[in-house]
């Protein structure tokens, strides 16, 4: 380990204001900058600000690290990485939550004295204010995903994806109008049917 890594590590251990001040002033642009090779510039200051975060929880950990510097820019990059993995996949829930709506929608004459977009965006507005979770597991239940699948892909027990899915249901229930929610449960009968 350089002399250097071991400073930056006993700096973080110790974790005072002045601490913060040093390591913030010393990687924060540089970090920032290498996260927008990636994403946009709001995106990687999240990214870096939530890695400063990070390192004061597991400051008791980082003497295991051997390379400080190298482990702030994996982070990042991983950070951002993911980042853009999860907004693919945001974007394609999106799409076929848009490509169901459609198709219920030409089957169902009922819905055209109602405004279509109006419809889209009062949906897609109340599930982007669900808690990120919630929002995950809703979304991957719209997919047609079981809770069993939902329950591997996120890492968590196939209960937990049963409370979130409720809640999502329960929260949606509060911001949306009766008719679209019963869209809402047509189409997530209609993908455990498919």
């Amino acid at each position: 380990m350089s002399e250097k890594s071991d400073i930056e590590i006993a700096i973080i251990c110790q974790w005072d204001n002045q601490a913060i001040e040093l390591l913030y002033d010393k990687y924060y642009r540089a970090l920032v900058s290498y996260g927008c090779q990636f994403v946009e510039m709001t995106i990687a200051e999240d990214i870096v600000q939530d890695l400063f975060s990070v390192l004061w929880e597991r400051r008791p950990f980082f003497n295991s690290i051997s390379k400080f510097s190298a482990y702030l820019y994996n982070t990042v990059h991983n950070s951002a990485l993911n980042h853009l993995r999860h907004q693919t996949v945001h974007n394609n829930y999106r799409q076929s939550i848009v490509d169901n709506l459609q198709e219920f929608m030409l089957v169902d004459d009922t819905l055209d004295i109602f405004n279509k977009e109006e419809i889209y965006r009062q949906l897609f507005a109340a599930i982007d204010e669900l808690p990120p979770r919630q929002k995950e597991v809703f979304l991957l239940c719209m997919e047609g995903k079981k809770n069993r699948e939902i329950a591997e892909q996120l890492d968590i027990s196939a209960e937990t994806v049963k409370v979130q899915k409720r809640r999502a249901i329960a929260r949606l229930r509060d911001k949306l109008s009766p008719m679209l929610i019963e869209i809402i449960l047509v189409l997530i009968r209609k993908s455990f049917d498919a």
